[in-house]
């Protein structure tokens, strides 16, 4: 899976020598973690279970979303024409195919995050966030690049940047969708 977390366990004797340190790859993200990054990115509030087995519902804040309007790429999903491999400190796509209808723009549509899937029979769970974009600019429009774009604390930040394997092209009159799913097991 490409959603990874690690659990270090160390223990240190009385005289401050480390006697014990495994690095293991935790697989064990449960259904409020899921439920969590549904309320970040979409800015919806969403029922969770808590410790004392309570019901209780996130705040429908505005902490980190990905949910966005038609015709603003300034967040959300994004495409680009870049080709450069990406990197763990990139903040932004290589080269941004911008919003519009003049040559080399395609038209934003809304973005949605679905809400949460949770399937207790195989321990899963995942979220999907999906954008159309539209090509009214008179031209084919190759894609290469995608990445989504959370709109956190007034900023905009980069979370996700792919190279696509092969470059698309798209051509004028023709729309291209895109889904980020984000998928956790137990």
């Amino acid at each position: 899976m490409n959603v990874k977390t690690y659990l270090k366990i160390k223990v240190i004797n009385e005289k401050g020598k480390c006697i014990y340190y495994r690095r293991y790859r935790s697989r064990s993200f449960v259904a409020n973690f899921i439920n969590a990054l549904f309320t970040l990115l979409s800015g919806q509030g969403v029922t969770n279970v808590n410790t004392g087995g309570s019901t209780y519902t996130t705040a429908s804040g505005f902490a980190m979303q990905v949910a966005d309007t038609s015709n603003d790429d300034s967040y959300g999903i994004q495409i680009g024409a870049g080709t450069t491999a990406p990197a763990i400190t990139d903040d932004k796509l290589t080269s941004l195919i911008p919003n519009g209808t003049s040559a080399g723009q395609m038209q934003y549509g809304a973005v949605t995050v679905m809400s949460p899937v949770i399937n207790t029979t195989n321990n899963t769970g995942y979220i999907t966030v999906t954008r159309a974009f539209t090509n009214n600019s008179g031209g084919s429009i190759t894609v290469s690049e995608v990445g989504l774009v959370a709109h956190y604390d007034y900023n905009n930040t980069l979370i996700i940047h792919d190279l696509l394997p092969t470059p698309i092209t798209v051509p004028n009159g023709s729309t291209l969708s895109i889904a980020y799913e984000i998928q956790i097991a137990t």
